[in-house]
């Protein structure tokens, strides 16, 4: 019996380690599973955090652009804008000439180009439908001075040094040009409502 006894005990001993062994494993196992559990959350809560800051550079980007994409679209706006009332203004102006007040008009743009020119002898140069107007504007003003009929414009007159080497233009077509320059920006202003 002591033999059986002996083999019991051993079996019993052998049982209750393979029950710590299966408990341990078991419980080794568990831990691996929680632990790789948590790593997964990990991972997937990291890859979730990189796809929103992802998702939300290319939505900012996007905005960006648009946002630029809307101002050169207003920016052409008001070029367009611009444009058109300048051409139209230029059609109004090819009228002047048929205008009762064009004569102080012309009058207005020979006082301020002769007075620029100060006592330096000059020329004048005109389109040939004013060359009338021009010498009895020039006349009443007490000028003396050569008209040559040689501009093709909707008015005014340039002034210039027999030489030529200073001139000085006041047509409507360049008192406009610099009318477009100087007032683009405050047009633009007014456009776009600052």
């Amino acid at each position: 019996m002591a033999y059986e006894n002996l083999l019991r005990s051993v079996e019993e001993s052998a049982g209750e380690r393979e029950r710590e062994l299966r408990s341990k494993a078991q419980k080794q196992a568990e831990e691996i599973r929680a632990k790789a559990k948590k790593q997964a959350e990990e991972i997937q809560q990291t890859a979730i955090r990189e796809s929103e800051r992802s998702a939300l550079t290319e939505r900012n980007k996007m905005l960006y652009l648009a946002k630029g994409e809307i101002k050169e679209q207003e920016l052409k706006g008001r070029e367009k804008t611009f444009r058109a009332a300048f051409d139209g203004a230029k059609q109004q102006l090819a009228l002047l000439r048929e205008d009762p007040e064009y004569p102080k008009v012309f009058e207005r743009l020979a006082t301020e180009a002769v007075s620029a020119m100060g006592e330096v002898s000059f020329i004048v140069h005109v389109d040939k439908r004013d060359l009338e107007l021009s010498k009895k504007t020039l006349a009443a003003m007490g000028i003396r001075c050569e008209i040559h009929p040689d501009l093709e414009c909707a008015g005014g007159l340039v002034v210039s040094s027999p030489d030529g080497l200073v001139t000085l233009s006041n047509t409507i077509e360049s008192r406009l040009e610099r009318t477009d320059e100087s007032r683009k920006l405050e047009i633009y202003a007014i456009l776009s409502g600052e």
